[in-house]
């Protein structure tokens, strides 16, 4: 199914009540027209960048310099797109070129026009990524991205997102638990940079509907899993009684639904918990699986081939 590539899927579940460098330089670039025109000047690379701080929603965040300006902006492989950032700071940002207007969707289904701009390049540590796309995000759009509870107020957001497009045509590794990424060419030169790569359970990456997704199994059956580190909870999506709310659902401990035995590929990753909520969008997601999974894995993204490897270890790797 094919679906607009703007399309912001699912942000993060949040109750306010409860929120609380590199070892070499790579270039990426990418022709206006075809986004799978790439060049990395280096045929081997491992490019590690601090997480230097998590979101109010565990979002990792990374420091992303655009112009002359640095920016905090939560790595969200929730969101299909480049990178967004917020109608507060898009007049900040002035090598933008104006492209056209598009639809976003927020997880509740509600439909926003977004504004879509080139620019003419980022750098994310030593990494440079050449004529990504922007989407500017209204208010509006970023209120109907997370769940407070009633009476409340979201916690403070940061400028952007990052999204997983950007990546597209090169590897990454998320190692949460040590707070970096890193742009990888390979398994190999992971394993030169201290990761034990016979660890690394391998499984299909799914991406044709616009999304990071694999197949997991459950003792309910098979289970498509989207990964999202947009996303604070795990979330299996479910349909709730008309007469209550996200918000109440959300809060109900009896919404929460543990799977004793979880696999991904032949290795066992379970018990893993879900919360039980609404996702209403133009598609049908399963399940997600948000920080509280991802933050205890490492977990490898190869998108030249099209395979996502999970660790159930953390090893640390050079430092």
């Amino acid at each position: 199914m094919k679906i607009n590539r703007i399309f912001s899927f699912f942000r993060r579940c949040l109750l306010t009540c409860f929120l609380i460098l590199s070892t070499s330089s790579c270039v990426l670039t990418r022709k206006q027209n075809n986004p799978q025109a790439t060049r990395l000047e280096n045929t081997a690379y491992f490019v590690s960048v601090p997480i230097f701080k998590f979101s109010s929603t565990r979002a990792p965040c990374l420091q992303v310099q655009i112009d002359d300006k640095t920016f905090s902006m939560e790595l969200d492989l929730g969101l299909r797109g480049d990178l967004s950032i917020t109608s507060s700071f898009i007049n900040q940002i002035l090598s933008k070129t104006f492209i056209s207007t598009q639809p976003m969707y927020g997880f509740k289904g509600k439909e926003y026009p977004t504004n879509l701009y080139r620019i003419p390049k980022i750098k994310i540590g030593a990494m440079a990524f050449i004529q990504p796309i922007l989407q500017e995000n209204t208010e509006q759009s970023r209120k109907d991205s997370v769940i407070v509870q009633n009476g409340s107020k979201p916690s403070p957001r940061e400028p952007g997102r990052i999204g997983w497009e950007l990546f597209h045509n090169v590897n990454l590794l998320l190692d949460v638990k040590n707070s970096k990424i890193a742009f990888c060419d390979s398994l190999p030169t992971l394993e030169d940079h201290g990761y034990k790569i016979t660890d690394f359970i391998k499984v299909p990456l799914l991406l044709e509907r616009g999304l990071i997704e694999f197949e997991t199994d459950t003792p309910d059956g098979h289970l498509r899993c989207m990964l999202d580190t947009g996303a604070t909870w795990n979330v299996l999506n479910s349909k709730i009684e008309e007469e209550n709310s996200i918000e109440q659902v959300i809060q109900d401990p009896s919404n929460i639904l543990e799977y004793s035995s979880f696999q991904i590929g032949t290795e066992e990753f379970g018990p893993v918990a879900f919360h039980r909520i609404p996702i209403k969008l133009p598609i049908h997601i399963e399940a997600i699986l948000g920080m509280e999974f991802i933050e205890d894995h490492l977990v490898f993204l190869d998108f030249a081939e099209k395979y996502v490897y999970f660790s159930k270890d953390h090893n640390p790797g050079n430092r």
